[in-house]
């Protein structure tokens, strides 16, 4: 590094969702490739402090959650740092105050396809930026148009989950008898789409009597997901939130992701890795990752009809269930923690340099 300052990410989400896993697999990329000295930022209860503790050259700045975590840490963070990275959207309003005490340059990372509010504290934040960095096209085209400058792509990663072989093999085991379709994400339906799967699942039941659908979440729709089941006559089992779901995948015959908007879908990406072909909505950044008849199937959001015609698809021909899955190991070697490290690591550089 052109500094022997570290970096400070910042990321004040509430919880671990995606995007903290993908701050996490940055973190540690970089402090295994490069030895990166690197500063935390975060919630004072945020699962980033237990995975993170203990990682070489790594210090946690843990923030009070009251009044306003937004408002803390500034003091003690001073000019320590060479560059700042924000992670989501609060992380960037800390950045941005804090550079308005000390003369530190930040970088904007954003990884949700919504449009940001259009007011003048967000057009300060996002032109005061050294950069701004997008996860796929989508969100980049929509930064470029709404602020007016340049945007840097660089996607999520596989987060290069490795199944407890034992607990893995009880699992599919326990669904051998079963075709499975499984889903992996937050319960809530208008994002999700939990409920396309299930209308798939029930047009697909009598045609594949031993179907079982598994969702891996927690939400606020579980209730009204379980209730639809019911309802259709669907076989589901909702499974609750899983630290690893890479226990999981190896259960899955085909993956249903018909969200109806999505930055990436970084989890796609997992599954990828765990050789399960994919049919997925064709919105936000999922296109970039998921290429039809090569790393995986597209269908338009809410389609439950072609959905089910898709999975049927995948389950009646071999040839184009080897063919998908060849796809989808190059597309996640290609998507890799280091490749992410080796992208930001240059970013830092030039904006440094410059």
């Amino acid at each position: 590094m052109a500094a022997l300052l570290p970096i400070a990410h910042v990321n004040l989400a509430h919880g671990f969702r995606g995007g903290e896993r993908q701050t996490e697999l940055l973190i540690q990329a970089l402090a295994e490739h490069y030895s990166l000295p690197q500063i935390l930022v975060c919630r004072e209860d945020s699962p980033l402090i237990e995975h993170l503790s203990g990682l070489a050259g790594l210090q946690i700045l843990p923030l009070r959650n009251k009044p306003d975590a937004r408002l803390s840490g500034h003091l003690h963070l001073k000019r320590r740092c060479a560059l700042m990275h924000a992670h989501e959207a609060r992380a960037a309003q800390w950045v941005y105050l804090h550079s308005l005490f000390y003369p530190v340059p930040y970088i904007i990372t954003r990884r949700v396809p919504e449009r940001i509010r259009d007011n003048a504290l967000n057009r300060r934040i996002n032109g005061k930026a050294a950069a701004l960095v997008a996860i796929s096209k989508a969100i980049a085209q929509g930064l470029e148009q709404q602020f007016k400058r340049s945007v840097e792509i660089i996607p999520s990663v596989n987060a290069g989950f490795a199944p407890n072989q034992e607990i893995s093999a009880q699992l599919q085991a326990q669904y051998a008898d079963h075709f499975v379709i499984g889903q992996v994400g937050a319960l809530v339906d208008r994002h999700k789409g939990q409920s396309v799967t299930l209308k798939a699942a029930a047009l697909l039941k009598s045609k594949i009597p031993d179907l079982k659908v598994l969702f891996l979440g927690a939400g606020e729709d579980e209730a009204q997901l379980q209730q639809l089941a019911h309802d259709l006559g669907v076989d589901a089992e909702f499974l609750g939130f899983k630290d690893n779901v890479a226990d999981y995948l190896p259960c899955f015959d085909v993956f249903a992701f018909p969200s109806n908007y999505e930055g990436l879908g970084s989890v796609l990406l997992d599954v990828m890795a765990a050789r399960v072909p994919i049919v997925a909505a064709r919105t936000g950044g999922i296109p970039d990752i998921v290429i039809p008849e090569h790393s995986g199937l597209l269908i338009e959001p809410q389609d439950s009809a072609a959905l089910a015609a898709d999975i049927l698809r995948i389950k009646g021909d071999p040839k184009l269930r080897a063919q998908l899955i060849q796809g989808e190991l190059q597309v996640a070697a290609e998507h890799s923690p280091a490749q992410m490290a080796e992208r930001y690591l240059a970013l830092y550089q030039r904006l440094l340099k410059a």
